[in-house]
């Protein structure tokens, strides 16, 4: 079989690989833990196993037919260099120069980019975003993530940092996020911002469903209990479903106005709530957004859930040169 391109996605929590065709056929696939606490030299070693093991698993898939490798990793990257400037996620992830040790490990060219960035190109080439050439991806979970893809490419800006839409001000004086700015997005609609804003509502109205499922412990309130809670028609969710849509209508409304994009893809575990969060996002991002440049522009549910970051991956291995 020729021309197979192998995808990574390093994540704070699981390493995951896939060996592909250029049609994006998968044709192996697989996961392990990372194991972050272990240091980026175990997690290096690991990451490199698993991939190989893809091979050794498929004995129809030789390594000769390897032409590239696509990684995609949380944090500040250096992608001309294929350097890990930094990570979050990672612990002691500080300059780290993984493309060339993934080189040395395959001897094929390897592209190497931020994890929001590479997701972003997973759903643009294989999910909710097939067809389109602009598209802007948010990545709800823990935190929240981005990336711009324009003229079919990923749009990198001046020194690799663009689409960081978790941290535009959404609140000039709002909660603390962890960039250590006030009113992030991130700081209003993420996972851990729902559960607190959800603990804080079940506080204060002890007849909410969110306490009953949480057990009569709020401090075990979760945004997956926030959204059922609402889903089931509680009405203390519910207001704070909606304020997490209306913010994040917000932060869409800049973007559209901004970038005039064909597609806005909502992706991430919170955007499992689907359209009882979605109609709040569109309804804001309508009302704020011009007129104009709202109609034009879609806004979907992701596709591709967590496949996206190592379908990405492959993708950048493929496409990006």
């Amino acid at each position: 079989m020729k021309h197979l391109y192998l995808g990574i996605d390093l994540g704070g929590s699981n390493i995951t690989a896939a060996l592909m065709k250029r049609s994006g056929e998968v044709l192996a696939m697989n996961k392990v833990k990372t194991l972050a606490h272990e240091g980026h030299g175990k997690i290096t070693k690991r990451l490199i196993e698993n991939a190989k093991a893809l091979f050794a698993d498929e004995p129809s898939l030789h390594r000769k037919n390897l032409k590239a490798v696509g990684i995609g990793v949380p944090g500040v990257i250096d992608i001309k260099r294929g350097v890990v400037r930094y990570s979050p996620n990672l612990p002691g992830w500080t300059n780290i120069h993984l493309r060339e040790k993934i080189r040395k490990a395959f001897r094929v060219p390897v592209y190497m980019d931020n994890d929001a960035n590479v997701a972003a190109f997973g759903e643009k080439w294989l999910g909710a975003g097939k067809g389109f050439r602009h598209v802007v991806v948010y990545t709800l979970g823990t935190g929240v993530g981005g990336g711009v893809i324009l003229n079919g490419g990923i749009f990198h800006g001046s020194c690799d940092g663009a689409g960081e839409l978790g941290h535009t001000t959404i609140i000039p004086d709002g909660p603390l996020c962890n960039c250590g700015n006030r009113g992030c997005l991130e700081a209003l609609v993420s996972g851990t911002a729902i559960a607190r804003e959800g603990r804080q509502a079940a506080g204060k109205d002890k007849r909410s469903l969110m306490n009953k499922l949480a057990e009569g412990e709020s401090g075990k309130i979760t945004s997956k209990i926030v959204f059922h809670a609402a889903e089931q028609g509680d009405k203390t969710a519910l207001r704070v479903v909606s304020q997490v849509g209306k913010y994040l209508g917000i932060g869409v409304a800049n973007v559209i106005n901004l970038l005039n994009p064909q597609l806005i893809i909502i992706g991430g575990g919170v955007s499992k709530a689907g359209d009882a969060l979605l109609k709040y996002v569109k309804a804001e991002a309508q009302k704020r957004a011009m007129k104009e440049l709202y109609r034009c522009t879609k806004i979907v549910k992701a596709q591709l859930a967590d496949r996206a970051g190592v379908f990405g991956a492959a993708g950048i291995a493929i496409h990006v040169k």
